[in-house]
């Protein structure tokens, strides 16, 4: 009997998500090159780099981890920053306020002990021996 546990997760999607990323990206230079079209100065900046990486990291655990959240937000602080005068009076401030909030508001995550010491009544005993039959 295999007791074996396969590990179904598909790792191609986070190639794929990053080839079409990374496709998108070479057309927008490309296309900022060749001035074709009217493409803002901002959306070639270093903080967009933050906010297409949150996206990605995003994309590939498909938003289940908050990491991604963080780096979108740092982006969009950086390029706020960068792009209103006199903003950085009131960007981190926020920042700090959002963080605290999301802290406060986050539910208290269940270790892996207070699960095993929860369930460990519940815990059944089975006896596998076939039982003896008399003949």
């Amino acid at each position: 009997m295999n007791n074996d546990i396969i590990n179904t997760e598909n790792k191609r999607n986070g190639k794929i998500m990053l080839g079409i990323i990374l496709l998108a990206a070479g057309g927008l230079f490309l296309i900022d090159q060749l001035n074709a079209f009217l493409i803002p100065d901002w959306l070639f900046s270093w903080p967009m780099w933050f906010i297409a990486w949150g996206a990605y990291m995003g994309a590939k655990h498909d938003f289940k981890k908050p990491s991604w959240i963080f780096m979108i937000l740092l982006g969009i602080i950086f390029l706020v920053n960068d792009n209103v005068y006199n903003a950085d009076r009131i960007t981190w401030p926020i920042a700090l306020m959002l963080l605290g909030t999301w802290i406060a508001i986050k539910p208290a995550k269940q270790t892996d002990r207070d699960f095993w010491e929860k369930n460990e009544k519940a815990k059944q005993h089975f006896d596998f021996e076939q039982p003896k039959t008399e003949a």
